[in-house]
């Protein structure tokens, strides 16, 4: 293995196997990447100075060292990314085993398949075009390593992808959608991306707003609500410990209903979290797969992880109708020690309200009056948190002020419980989507009316800012508006346009492409006529129908083929198109003597043809080395002469 020449071909090569590794380098631990990156430059000085290679009694137990460490940083070589990084270390190492023509012919098919691997980790729009990008280069290396000159080899390249693109089109809608992930790849526990966790306490959602990660998407059939209705609810929080709120699932006995309320129906797009998925008040009967709990909650029967699309519908403005129990009364009314002041302002707001009603009424109105500010950071609240809001600092975040409002209903003898979830979301008129993202998390409560036997919401943030329900939680923010100076973080609007526009791109990339699943590859099949089910039948017949369509343009490219070099191919060409047209010439005759018994041919094709003859001469005769993109360009032009 040492000593061995390299083929000169093997830089593009190397070049092309660089490319495909940089995307890696994102999703897999940093010295992996960045080892393989340095083995391909070492190969590419070996090759420039021609120098023999290491021997294997070298790169072998420099392989085993760094499978070792894999093992200690991923604790796994399988999986995804202990699979894809053990493929990235072969490859390095493959390079060192270069010896002939067919082992970098190998080394490129290593490269095509790990071409495919940033997939696994990121199906963005900008990734797929990554991907063509790499396989354009791949290819590239493949002609330069047939012996191809640079720039015939890029045009052969591209032209090799596009005669393709028809074949892959038809075999990306026919073959059959796999129910699971690719390969049923496990991926590790992560948290969620939504950000929302399972319990509330001061800062836990105000440290979100900066988080502009989508976490979901929303298209609306008909009539869209306006956006101080668009509170999408995805956990109940019922139990209060004097800080923190958690959910011990007291509403499991709830025996509620839905009354009243325009139908909407809605599509989200998103990856479910843990199960939970958002659903705007109050949730119908949902999907077969989708169950519907007590407290107006939406889980999926199934842990999915993967992109899928939902059909939902809620009755926007319904009342909750709920029976409580004495016992579950008692439940929403449990509080802490703690907090005196607070509890004796509850006792005042409720001993001049009357009912129920009448206190909601008089604490937001306490709320909206009494100087408190929505704030990104307030101060920190210790020991007594409730107290210290509403007699102290009078600055908060939405989980501030939903703790404070739950506290008080509760010290006033009415059942309170905190929802924790997204309000509003960013409309983008170019995709006619709602993007709603992790800043848009949000809390509320909901208070129990005895009277009417329903859960009222009530956001008592929107007393202390209301125009954080019609301009979002960015716009309501000082700092984030931009009143701050150089405080304020928010982009410029020409960079909230592009944004825009690139989520409009993405949008339509999910949807379309990674969220085409077997659902919506059955529904295609049926309304194509194909059959009723994705089976071997109606793939078939798929493929017999698009078989012709997407092997057109191989049929036009093998008619048009070289059948041999340009110039003996140019040069029979013509001689055939001149012979049809009655102008005889010998094959022993050069192109002079073409020329003199065509000179009855009218004057414009006279013309071309003697530019071509005096060409072919340049090309055959004067040349000491027929210049082969010259020649190909001739051969082109010779065959437009008719």
């Amino acid at each position: 293995m040492t000593g061995v020449e390299v083929p000169p071909r093997g830089g593009p090569a190397l070049l092309a196997l660089g490319w495909t590794i940089l995307p890696l380098a994102w999703f897999l631990p940093p010295w992996v990447p960045a080892l393989c990156a340095l083995a391909l430059l070492g190969r590419g000085w070996l090759a420039r100075r021609g120098a023999a290679m290491p021997s294997r009694w070298l790169l072998l137990p420099t392989l085993l060292l760094a499978v070792a460490a894999l093992w200690l940083s991923l604790r796994t070589l399988v999986g995804r990314e202990g699979g894809v990084a053990l493929l990235v270390l072969l490859l390095a190492f493959k390079a060192y085993e270069t010896a002939s023509l067919r082992d970098w012919r190998v080394l490129l098919a290593l490269g095509f398949f790990l071409a495919a691997m940033p997939l696994l980790f990121d199906q963005s729009p900008a990734m797929a075009a990554w991907l063509v990008a790499d396989l354009l280069l791949l290819t590239w290396a493949t002609a330069a390593l047939a012996g191809g000159a640079p720039r015939g080899s890029w045009r052969s390249a591209a032209q090799a992808l596009l005669l393709s693109l028809p074949m892959m089109l038809a075999l990306f809608v026919l073959m059959p959608r796999l129910p699971e992930p690719l390969w049923s790849v496990p991926e590790p526990r992560r948290a969620a991306s939504s950000g929302l966790g399972d319990d509330m306490e001061p800062g836990s959602i105000s440290q979100l707003i900066l988080n502009r990660e989508p976490a979901f998407a929303a298209v609306f059939a008909g009539e869209a609500p306006t956006p101080d209705q668009l509170y999408w609810r995805v956990l109940l929080l019922d139990d209060f410990d004097g800080r923190r709120w958690i959910g011990v699932g007291g509403q499991q006995g709830e025996r509620a209903a839905l009354a009243g309320g325009r139908p909407l129906r809605y599509s989200l797009l998103l990856k479910p979290d843990r199960g939970r998925l958002p659903a705007l008040d109050l949730p119908q009967a949902p999907e077969a797969d989708i169950r519907l709990e007590a407290g107006g909650l939406l889980r999926l029967d199934e842990k999915r992880d993967e992109l899928a699309r939902f059909s939902l519908e809620s009755g926007l403005g319904g009342r909750y109708l709920a029976s409580l129990s004495g016992r579950e009364q008692a439940f929403y009314l449990r509080l802490p020690p703690g907090n005196p002041q607070s509890r004796a302002l509850a006792a005042r707001l409720a001993a001049g309200a009357g009912d129920a009603r009448g206190f909601v009424r008089e604490a937001l109105q306490y709320l909206r009056r009494g100087g408190f500010r929505y704030t990104l950071q307030p101060p920190l609240l210790d020991g007594q948190a409730i107290d210290g809001l509403l007699f102290g600092s009078r600055q908060g975040f939405c989980e501030h002020y939903a703790s404070a409002f739950a506290f008080l209903a509760r010290a006033a003898g009415i059942p309170a419980r905190v929802v924790v979830g997204y309000q509003g979301g960013e409309y983008n008129p170019v995709g006619r989507f709602w993007q709603v993202r992790s800043s848009d998390a949000h809390a509320w409560v909901e208070v129990w009316l005895a009277d009417g036997g329903q859960w009222l919401r009530v956001d008592p943030t929107a007393a202390v800012s209301p125009g954080r329900l019609e301009q979002g939680a960015e716009q309501a923010l000082p700092a984030l508006r931009g009143d701050g100076g150089a405080a304020a973080i928010l982009p410029p609007r020409w960079w909230r346009r592009a944004r825009q526009q690139w989520q409009a791109v993405d949008f339509a990339w999910q949807q379309w492409v990674v969220g085409y699943d077997a659902d919506r590859q059955q529904g295609l099949f049926q309304r194509l006529g194909l059959g009723r089910r994705v089976d071997a039948a109606s793939v078939t017949r798929g493929l017999l129908i698009a078989l012709l369509p997407a092997l057109l343009p191989l049929m036009w490219w093998w008619r048009r083929r070289p059948g041999g070099p340009p110039l003996p191919e140019g040069w029979a060409l013509l001689r055939r198109r001149l012979a049809r047209r009655g102008v005889a010439v010998a094959p022993s005759q050069g192109p002079l003597e073409l020329l003199k018994a065509a000179r009855a041919l009218p004057r414009d094709d006279y013309r071309r043809l003697k530019a071509l003859v005096g060409e072919y001469i340049d090309l055959r005769y004067r040349a000491p080395q027929p210049d082969a993109i010259r020649a190909r360009r001739w051969l082109r032009r010779a065959r437009r002469w008719k």
